[in-house]
């Protein structure tokens, strides 16, 4: 990726999932790990590798923030390209080693928070999937530079 050679700071990223289904109960999903992030022509952009669990395989991950909407894409045993934009909803494809899912996430909320030494973000969205409810989402991500 050409664009790799821009990267400017180190960071460490957290973020915290959030899921609520049909009957109520939530699951909470909490990963830490090292980041790089960089900006470029208006945009700024969170690079980091998940781990998954079974295989040892690593997906990798590339956040990008422009104007309030929210791009996650993912690359690997997953990959799926997810937009995340307040008042909006998108539809993706979610592809596993196990099939295809076809999502819609309706975001009701993204607030982005620069600070001086990082970033916060909060998203609040609705997983659908045909229109059929799967499940209400918050995201958290927290990101501190770890290099200046």
């Amino acid at each position: 990726m050409a664009e790799r050679a821009a990267i400017a700071k180190k960071a460490m990223l957290t973020l915290t999932g959030r899921q609520r289904g049909e009957s109520g109960e939530e699951s909470v999903i909490e990963n830490r790990m090292a980041a790089d992030y960089y900006e470029k022509d208006g945009s700024f952009y969170i690079l980091y590798e998940e781990p998954v669990e079974d295989t040892g395989e690593t997906i990798k991950n590339i956040i990008k923030c422009r104007d309030c909407v929210l791009e996650i894409t993912k690359r690997g045993t997953v990959r799926s390209r997810m937009i995340f934009e307040a008042g909006r909803t998108h539809r993706t494809d979610y592809v596993t080693p196990y099939g295809t899912l076809s999502l819609e996430a309706s975001t009701r909320k993204a607030e982005i928070t620069r600070l001086e030494d990082g970033i916060e973000i909060r998203l609040d969205y609705v997983l659908a999937s045909g229109g059929e409810f799967l499940s209400d989402c918050t995201l958290d991500l927290s990101l501190a530079l770890t290099e200046k």
